[in-house]
């Protein structure tokens, strides 16, 4: 295949109709990997892929997710990298390369196929992100004003709460936020946070089925980029601690190298009532399973309040995936 650099506006999905269906296609046609669907309220579909399930337990078994439907760079990155592991190409079509603005070399495309098994997830609430105005948060917004799409308006027009779970008929929202998933006529939730959620379903029945031994749980925010550690990180043995510390340097000296900038890495909430929160949301739940966070800045930047461009989002999104398969693919 000839050569061109890969055009981030075309590689660039967000709406399920803009790739789940295309996602299938290649599943099919390749016949080896294994697609995956739920069903949310009201009919949409949740999709991702699993490669490298046959045969001999691969030693690396990644689960990468993106649970926020106002957060779509995540889903740019891992339906490009199911492109390319699937179909040898970017979701424009055109070829993988170790130069370019997507970099990926050969060597490691070869690893990911040989030796790790692979879950992606690029978008676990399409009930949410269908009902997203925009498929780029790139600043035309403020940040008030895209944290309003996000969350949802109260009765008396303010930014809507952020709840694990609400009643429409207690809390009274003028209008739901795209982040919330309806259940029913009466309850929403938080894909991330609530355990009635189809995201936390996927996780955990992917989980029984596959026991991964790392999860990429990617997302965006309005600040500088940053890795986030999980609420039970400082209870870690030293060995897991080490290494979730070690894979989050990796991608913050990956971002380093782009020209990306990043305030550290981090526990967030660390002390507070919502760090014991996290706690309990994740108790008992994907045993062994070492979990690290990324954020990847979107809409507006905070301190300085400027746009953060598509090309920039894909980037740092792409940056943080790969620096993982990277860092995974040569500690294993």
């Amino acid at each position: 295949m000839e050569y061109r650099e890969p055009i981030l506006a075309e590689c660039w999905v967000s709406h399920p109709a803009e790739w789940q269906d295309d996602l299938a296609s290649w599943v099919a046609a390749s016949g080896v990997p294994v697609f995956h669907e739920w069903i949310q309220y009201g009919g949409s579909r949740v999709c991702g892929v699993t490669l490298g399930s046959g045969g001999a337990e691969r030693p690396v078994r990644l689960l990468a997710a993106v649970p926020h439907a106002h957060e779509p760079a995540p889903t740019a990155a891992l339906v490009n990298l199911a492109s390319v592991l699937l179909r040898g190409c970017f979701v424009d079509g055109s070829p993988v390369s170790a130069d370019g603005p997507l970099p990926i070399s050969d060597g490691l495309i070869r690893t990911l196929r040989q030796r790790f098994l692979l879950t992606l997830l690029p978008d676990t609430n399409s009930q949410g992100r269908l009902g997203s105005p925009r498929r780029t948060w790139d600043g035309e917004l403020t940040n008030d004003e895209f944290l309003k799409v996000a969350f949802g308006e109260a009765a008396d027009g303010a930014r809507f709460g952020r709840y694990p779970e609400w009643s429409w008929s207690v809390h009274r929202a003028r209008k739901a936020g795209v982040v919330y998933e309806q259940l029913d006529e009466e309850a929403w939730v938080e894909p991330n946070t609530s355990r009635r959620s189809t995201h936390t379903r996927a996780v955990d029945e992917l989980y029984a089925r596959y026991r991964y031994t790392h999860h990429l749980d990617m997302h965006q925010h309005e600040g500088d980029e940053a890795t986030l550690y999980s609420a039970d990180f400082d209870d870690l043995p030293p060995a897991e601690l080490a290494e979730v510390e070690a894979w989050g340097a990796a991608i913050r000296s990956a971002w380093e190298a782009a020209g990306i900038r990043h305030k550290g890495g981090y526990v967030p909430y660390r002390g507070l009532p919502r760090q014991q929160f996290f706690r309990e949301y994740w108790a008992g739940r994907c045993p062994g399973m070492l979990r690290l966070t990324t954020e990847t800045r979107n809409n507006r930047h905070i301190p300085t309040d400027e746009p953060t461009p598509l090309e920039r989002q894909f980037r740092s999104a792409w940056t943080a995936l790969t620096a993982t398969l990277g860092f995974l693919a040569a500690e294993r």
